[in-house]
């Protein structure tokens, strides 16, 4: 019986023989058939050798997954008295940006706030959600969450772990941990489009544990972006300390670094070609006055089984009641204020 040779080589082949202008008479094929039958092998029909003579088609490359990340998503203040007051318009307060949200095979944001009804407050201004917050988030497009903030435990460790129950509940996949629950993986891995993502939730992560997570969690998945809590609020650049985690998180085999918790927009970074996102500011907050705290970024990674391989900014407006709306067509860089920091210069020893 006739063996199947490998598909490249037998294109190879077949390419060699048009080349030197070598043709096989129709009757000469049917001799060799009916040879090949009565040697008890199976006849070859001159359907599927023309077939497998054809130019192989060239593989067609699977589309990448869009993934999308924005920041501080504080459902508190003057948004949760809005949402619990019945007269929201639909859709409160992602109403604006929804549609854009639902396209992305996988949307992440940064859970700024508590959904609990118990906690007792250890701030004098704790950031509170009402209970219809995850049914809000589910619905605006959202798939995950990091609690991994300097809000999660706004209300005491009852109401962190209340938090995380209602949006098991809901069915909001949330990521992170804090100084309650260190023990915890603070990760999970979402296959999209055929890609294994995972996505690390960091705060206050000791380095070696930090390092340790994108570890393990590169053994379980194709790609790994860490979403992390860090810097200093308000302030427009990254400070030393924070670039060197983020490369050490790159060193350590993350494909993305990006990062919340300054309320302003920072600069994209790339270091050994992966992007490392040092802040996206706001998306839903209310109350801010400060200079760019009403101007966020959403970041759009085009991820393969190999990496990332693309990276877009879609700037956000923010109203006075802490409504966001997208501005503009995405750029391969954050849509900077004039006054707001460029790039930033390599980073020196030290």
């Amino acid at each position: 019986m006739l063996r199947t040779a490998p598909l490249a080589l037998f294109a190879a082949l077949a390419c060699a023989s048009c080349d030197e202008g070598v043709s096989f008479p129709p009757a000469a094929l049917a001799h060799e058939q009916a040879a090949s039958a009565s040697d008890g092998d199976e006849p070859e029909t001159l359907a599927s050798s023309a077939a497998s003579s054809a130019p192989l088609a060239p593989p067609r490359t699977p589309a990448p997954a869009r993934v999308a990340f924005v920041g501080d998503v504080a459902l508190a203040f003057d948004v949760a008295h809005t949402m619990a007051s019945g007269e929201a318009p639909p859709g409160y307060p992602f109403q604006h940006v929804a549609e854009r949200l639902r396209t992305y095979d996988l949307a992440v944001a940064n859970l700024e706030c508590v959904i609990s009804t118990a906690g007792l407050p250890r701030v004098p201004n704790p950031l509170t959600a009402p209970p219809s917050a995850p049914r809000a988030l589910l619905d605006a497009g959202f798939d995950l969450v990091s609690v991994a903030n300097n809000h999660s435990l706004d209300r005491s460790r009852t109401g962190y772990l209340e938090t995380r129950r209602r949006l098991d509940d809901a069915g909001l996949a949330h990521v992170g941990t804090t100084f309650i629950d260190w023990d915890r993986d603070p990760w999970i891995v979402r296959e999209v489009a055929g890609v294994k993502v995972a996505v690390i939730g960091h705060y206050n992560r000791d380095p070696d544990l930090a390092v340790r997570d994108v570890e393990r969690a590169a053994r379980a998945a194709d790609v790994v972006i860490v979403f992390v809590h860090w810097g200093n609020e308000f302030d427009r650049s990254p400070v030393r300390e924070q670039r060197r985690m983020g490369q050490s998180l790159v060193d350590a085999g993350a494909h993305a670094v990006v990062g919340a918790h300054a309320h302003l927009v920072q600069p994209l970074e790339t270091y050994r070609d992966r992007p490392i996102v040092h802040g996206l500011g706001n998306f839903v907050f209310s109350g801010m006055t400060r200079a760019g705290t009403r101007t966020g970024a959403l970041v759009e990674l085009d991820v393969t089984r190999e990496g990332v391989t693309d990276v877009r900014f879609v700037r956000v407006a923010i109203d006075t009641g802490g409504v966001p709306r997208f501005e503009g067509a995405a750029t391969p860089t954050p849509a900077f204020d004039p006054d707001e920091p460029r790039p930033l210069p390599p980073l020196g020893p030290g």
